[in-house]
C-alpha cells in the first residue's frame, strides 16, 4: 500500500515536470527566421484587424499602445495607420500634446512635478520621467528614481509582477532615446534588463500578452541578437484567425472551451476557433510584424 502510495505521489510530481519540460523544449527549439512572406501576410491580416475594430481602439485613450501604432507606421508607412492616429488624435486632442507629447513626436516638458504623474502607475510615471527628461520628478518621487536601478524588480514588491522588467526597460529606453544625461549607466542597466528578459522568454514558455511584450521590447531596444527565432515563430502562430493577438494561450480543448495559460496563471476560456483578438496583445503583435518586416526579411 505504502508502495502504491508512494509512486502515485512520484507520478503526481513526474508529471509537471515532464509538461513543463516539454514546454521549454517547444519554446527554446531550433526554428529559423520567418520568411518574409509570412511576415507581409500576417501584418496585413494584423492590419486589417486594427480597422475592422476602429470604434473599440477609439474608445481607449492608452498612450502606449497607441505609441505602438505610431511606431509601426513610422516603419510601414501604411496609411490605414495614419488615418487611425488621425482619429485618435481628434478623439483625445490633450494626449499627444501633453506629457505623453514625446512619444508621438511631441516636445518634452523638462519641469513637470509630482502632480502631472499622480494617480498613475508607478511605471508610466517612470516613463513619463524618461520621455520629457524630468528631473524634477524623480528628485520628488522616490520610487521612480528606484525604477533607474537595474535590481528594481527583484524586490519583494514587484518580483512577481511578470510585466515589471519590461515596463522598466520602455522607461530607460526613453531616458537614453531622448538623450536625457540623467543615468550615467543607463546603457549599463539597459544591457541588464535586456538580459533579463531574455532570460524570462526561455524559461516561461506561455504565450500570453507579456510574452510578446517581452520580444517587443527586445527589438525596440536594438537587441535583435538575444531573440530566438523560436520566440518569432510562436508569436506568430499565436496570431488568430480575425488577425490579432488575444494574449492568452490554449493548452487543451475541452469541447467548445480550453484550459488555456493567462495573465493570472491558468484558467478556462473559450476554444482557440472562438478566440479573438484584443489591442493590447494586437498593437503588440503590430509592432513586432512591423519591426520583422523592416529589419529581418527573408533569412
Amino acid at each position: 500500500m505504502r508502495k502504491k502510495i508512494f509512486y502515485g505521489v512520484l507520478l503526481l510530481m513526474a508529471l509537471p515536470l515532464s509538461l513543463y519540460l516539454l514546454g521549454y523544449y517547444q519554446n527554446n527549439r531550433q526554428q529559423p527566421y520567418p520568411a518574409q512572406s509570412q511576415v507581409g501576410s500576417q501584418l496585413e491580416s494584423s492590419l486589417n484587424w486594427l480597422v475592422n475594430h476602429e470604434t473599440e481602439l477609439l474608445n481607449q485613450a492608452n498612450p502606449m499602445l497607441w505609441w505602438m501604432l505610431y511606431e509601426a507606421h513610422t516603419l510601414t508607412q501604411d496609411p490605414r495607420l495614419q488615418q487611425l492616429l488621425n482619429k485618435y488624435r481628434q478623439r483625445f486632442p490633450r494626449i499627444p500634446e501633453g506629457v505623453w507629447a514625446p512619444l508621438f513626436g511631441g516636445q518634452p516638458r523638462s519641469y513637470l512635478a509630482a502632480y502631472s504623474v499622480q494617480g498613475l502607475p508607478y511605471y508610466n510615471q517612470h516613463i513619463i520621467y524618461g520621455l520629457n527628461c524630468a528631473a524634477d520628478i524623480a528628485e520628488e518621487i522616490p520610487l521612480v528614481a528606484q525604477q533607474n536601478e537595474a535590481g528594481f524588480c527583484f524586490q519583494a514588491s514587484y518580483i512577481y509582477r511578470p510585466a515589471c522588467v519590461t515596463h522598466q526597460m520602455m522607461g530607460i529606453h526613453f531616458l537614453q532615446q531622448e538623450n536625457c544625461g540623467l543615468l550615467q549607466n543607463a546603457a549599463q542597466v539597459s544591457r541588464s534588463l535586456q538580459q533579463s528578459i531574455a532570460s524570462q522568454l526561455t524559461w516561461d514558455f506561455r504565450v500570453v500578452d507579456v510574452y510578446l511584450q517581452r520580444v517587443l521590447m527586445l527589438l525596440v531596444t536594438g537587441a535583435e541578437d538575444q531573440i530566438k527565432p523560436v520566440w518569432l515563430q510562436r508569436v506568430l502562430q499565436h496570431q488568430l484567425a480575425d488577425g490579432g493577438w488575444a494574449g492568452e494561450a490554449p493548452i487543451v480543448s475541452l469541447g467548445g472551451r480550453s484550459l488555456l495559460f493567462n495573465a493570472r496563471g491558468i484558467g478556462l476560456g473559450p476554444g482557440r476557433e472562438q478566440m479573438q483578438g484584443n489591442y493590447h496583445a494586437t498593437a503588440q503583435g503590430v509592432l513586432i510584424l512591423s519591426y520583422l518586416q523592416a529589419q529581418f526579411g527573408s533569412p
